[in-house]
């Protein structure tokens, strides 16, 4: 089986390499694993959806181990692995951020070993995981990176150099001519970042050509940057809603599920046996793409990956290596239908077991506490405990703030149902965004926005006064969809500070 699978795959690369001129096909590469004890799963830590076939012998401090994953991109058309890089000027030596430096130089012995045999060619460019401008990650407090200030643009900056510092220029992933064109440089998304403007990518433009001899990177950004300069943009998150088509570039993958990560509540994308990753491709194919990014390689905590492994064997790679074939020819092949056309929500049962059959749900502070409603803490919603309940303020440099409530999902789960929400604030008033039906909304409804439709009490603006307001949820859905797995969240304006005291979910009557 294995013989045939790489003859059919040796035989079709004489085709493929004749023609790879057409488009550029990328996948992300997640090479912090090293067994037993980073990212391996096990107890404590991320368990993977799919596993391993050899699963000793992962490391990324191995050649051998990324020869083996190499060879496996090149027989399925796979030209660019796209290293997913925690490089962090400064904090290079931490041991959560060690993996990204040095498995840079044994993949780099890989390609050259394969090149002496022949074994087909992958070139690296650079996927930037933004993560590491929150200083957290970093180590060196719990900001996140201000990109419009000299400093945070040399960190941006300085991060991409530092990769392809480490790349010798025969290695280097080019786009769209894999021998004349620019590194390609692919950002993660900018929710990491504390602020950023159009002059970022101009910026990487200079510093790069000034490092590399007047060579200037293909940036990819991630659509949450909006307009920095760059020169053409993706969107992560395929794997899970599906293709995500842009000019020139397709991002696609084969289905998503982060269930072996304790805590996660995120939505899954059933791989339907490949015919979600299939349906991907032929949208991919009919956008006529310069770029595919294939999300991903080999992220095995979120059930991302198309690599060998022991539950799917080489079946996702057999599928590439068909759609890439298919991408040459311009020919996307046969209709392919999926059962599924939307992430399934997972309910979390883990608490709130109390509000089953209940009419309604409440929060507030002290006795009585949680009856099947909460507040929980996120990134951009953080959370303070006050006299009478819990605080969230909006400083004066930021638009808005947010305050995130969880509904228990033994009372309401992924339903279709008219709720209202009464809160008791102070300090001033707010607007909600719930989970709901309405797929026009933001994120297919996940953030569905909506105003006090009543308000009492004698007034707002300051924190001992008190303030009724009632909204109206209609088509709610409640599937855990937003920040945090949470289903609803308060918008506090620019310069408030809202204190929470009381929070009650009910059916419209």
């Amino acid at each position: 089986m294995r013989i045939g699978w790489l003859t059919r795959c040796l035989l079709g690369m004489t085709v493929v390499c004749g023609l790879s001129a057409q488009a550029t096909v990328a996948t992300h590469y997640f090479y912090w694993y090293r067994h037993p004890d980073q990212h391996m799963g096990g107890e404590g830590r991320e368990g993977h959806f799919h596993d391993f076939v050899d699963a000793e012998a992962v490391s990324y401090e191995d050649p051998d181990w990324h020869r083996g994953e190499f060879r496996d991109m090149a027989r399925a058309g796979i030209e660019v692995a796209l290293p997913v890089y925690w490089g962090a000027p400064g904090a290079e030596d931490r041991p959560g951020l060690r993996f990204a430096t040095r498995g840079l130089g044994p993949m780099c012995a890989a390609l050259d070993a394969m090149r002496e045999a022949g074994e087909g060619s992958v070139r690296l460019g650079m996927f930037y995981d933004t993560s590491t401008l929150h200083e957290r990650v970093r180590g060196v407090g719990d900001e996140r990176a201000d990109l419009t200030t000299d400093a945070g643009r040399a960190l941006f900056v300085d991060t991409v150099l530092g990769f392809y510092e480490r790349i010798p220029k025969r290695h280097w992933a080019r786009h769209p001519d894999p021998e004349t064109g620019r590194p390609l440089v692919v950002l993660y998304t900018a929710g990491f970042a504390k602020a950023w403007d159009a002059k970022l990518g101009p910026a990487l433009a200079a510093a790069f050509a000034a490092r590399f001899d007047g060579e200037h990177p293909f940036l990819v950004a991630d659509a949450s940057w909006g307009d920095i300069g760059q020169d053409a943009t993706t969107q992560w998150d395929a794997a899970l809603h599906g293709p995500r088509l842009f000019d020139g570039v397709a991002q696609i993958g084969p289905g998503y599920d982060d269930s072996p990560v304790p805590g996660r509540r995120t939505p899954h994308r059933p791989r339907e046996d490949g015919a979600f990753y299939r349906w991907s491709w032929r949208a991919a194919i009919e956008s006529k793409p310069s770029l595919v990014l294939i999300e991903t390689w080999n992220e095995m905590h979120e059930g991302t990956e198309i690599c060998r492994t022991v539950q799917t064997g080489t079946s996702y790679l057999d599928i590439t290596r068909e759609m890439v074939d298919r991408l040459r020819r311009g020919d996307p092949g046969p209709e392919v239908e999926i059962a599924i056309t939307a992430p399934l929500p997972r309910p979390d049962l883990s608490w709130g077991a109390e509000a089953a059959g209940a009419e309604r749900v409440s929060w507030r502070l002290g006795e009585g506490g949680a009856r099947g409603l909460r507040p929980i803490e996120h990134e951009d919603g953080p959370l303070r405990r006050g006299p009478r309940g819990v605080i969230a303020s909006c400083p004066e440099d930021r638009p808005v703030t947010y305050l995130y409530l969880q509904v228990s999902d033994h009372w309401r789960f992924d339903v279709d149902e008219d709720l209202v929400l009464e809160l008791v604030v102070a300090g001033g008033r707010c607007s909600v965004e719930y989970d709901s039906r309405n797929i026009a909304a933001t994120l297919a409804g996940a953030y569905t926005h909506v105003t006090p439709e009543a308000a009492s009490g004698p007034g707002f603006g300051e924190m001992g006064v008190t303030e009724r307001l009632t909204f109206a949820l209609d088509g709610a859905r409640l599937a855990n969809r937003e920040n945090g797995g949470a289903d609803l969240r308060l918008i506090v304006p620019r310069g408030v500070t809202l204190e929470l005291l009381n929070a009650t979910l009910s059916p419209a009557k």
